[in-house]
């Protein structure tokens, strides 16, 4: 009961986030057909279950759960794919982060300031930005038609560990404002 009085007393802020909570993740079970994927009815069912959870639960580790579950849903149904619908559904996972953390923020009825929110949209548009960028690597190097590597996967998990170290302590850095 304690989970329907939080929905009922939210802001409205936190209503809309909690619609995008939920929107997000059956946006991306549509993307999969569109993207030419093998749509699996189970499948489906249960990331629209996971998406309820997510919407009633979005401070827990549901968020985490169903980005799991959606991406090996994407791996599983487009295996290779490295196209537009990519990146599209990438965007959709982000959207789904940002509304789960926003809502994480605080107790039902709290209406976020503008200044965080600012905050956040600066950090969606350089994750976005990071993924355009890998994608645009990951579709160069693939039109290439290189043999597979050991070596050349170990240096891409490097440089990834290393953007992410990175971009982590940017983040954290505090500001002078």
């Amino acid at each position: 009961m304690r989970v329907l009085d939080a929905v009922a007393t939210s802001s409205v802020q936190q209503k809309a986030l909690r619609a995008v909570a939920l929107a997000a993740p059956l946006a991306f079970l549509v993307l999969v057909p569109l993207a030419g994927g093998v749509h699996h009815p189970v499948f489906t069912a249960v990331g629209v279950g996971l998406a309820v959870v997510v919407a009633l639960f979005p401070e827990s580790h549901a968020p985490l759960g169903v980005v799991l579950y959606l991406a090996l849903l994407w791996t599983v149904s487009l295996p290779g794919a490295m196209d537009g619908w990519t990146l599209v559904a990438a965007a959709d996972l982000l959207v789904l982060h940002l509304a789960c953390t926003l809502l994480s923020y605080g107790p039902p009825g709290l209406t976020l300031d503008p200044v965080l929110l600012a905050l956040w949209r600066g950090r969606a548009v350089l994750c976005l930005a990071g993924a355009v960028l890998v994608w645009l690597g990951a579709v160069s190097v693939r039109l290439l038609d290189l043999p597979r590597s050991a070596t050349g996967l170990g240096l891409a998990l490097l440089l990834l560990l290393g953007w992410v170290t990175v971009l982590s302590l940017r983040l954290r850095a505090p500001r002078d404002h």
